[in-house]
């Protein structure tokens, strides 16, 4: 049995000859290449080089942009989480947390941006589609709130105690955060898993 690996989104496929299209990214056959190693191909070999190639394989399809959205994709739900409870609560504590939180999101952004640019443009040829345009905009939005939110809690530490029009601004800055991440994500989702059933 062969393996097949789209060259656009790192999919593998198992059979004498590569699909019509990638189920994935819908690439054409053309985008396949044969993979000369796998552990399949050597089952008795020693471990080490069982790890060899299995780290081999993954630098093979390692896709930098999926690995950093990831830390503002489940970050952001939960320094909201936090936020909420210390709201309801008024446990100090869970609004510190949630402010440490809002600086690890603040250092990966960015990352976030330049992985999805430099993944855009070596896997999908920096294509004009507007699912692109859509994903840069809301991400350079939310570069803007993040760093307005953390900004404004770094200079007024006690903003959300005491309460205010100050807090409720902020609320709604992490609101527009959480917003913008969840249709990035969306907007990831259907880059890997295509459109829905209806769409296609």
């Amino acid at each position: 049995m062969k393996t097949w690996r789209c060259t656009v989104c790192g999919y593998l496929h198992e059979g004498e000859a590569p699909p019509e299209f990638c189920p994935v990214c819908h690439a054409d056959a053309s985008k396949f290449v044969l993979v000369t190693e796998t552990l399949e191909a050597e089952p008795s070999a020693p471990i080490p080089d069982k790890l060899r190639g299995l780290f081999r394989e993954m630098l093979d399809v390692f896709v930098p942009h999926a690995v950093a959205a990831h830390f503002p994709n489940a970050l952001i739900p939960t320094l909201t989480l936090f936020l909420l409870l210390f709201l309801a609560s008024g446990n100090v504590s869970l609004e510190t947390a949630a402010y440490y939180l809002l600086w690890v999101v603040f250092l990966a952004v960015p990352t976030t941006i330049v992985t999805g640019l430099y993944d855009w443009k070596t896997l999908y040829a920096a294509a004009p589609a507007p699912i692109f345009r859509r994903k840069i905009i809301l991400a350079v939005l939310l570069l803007i709130l993040t760093i307005s939110a953390v900004f404004w809690r770094w200079q007024q530490p006690q903003l959300l105690q005491q309460g205010g029009w100050s807090r409720v601004v902020f609320v709604v800055l992490v609101a527009a955060m959480l917003v913008c991440v969840t249709l990035l994500g969306h907007y990831g989702g259907m880059l890997v898993f295509g459109r829905n059933k209806k769409n296609n």
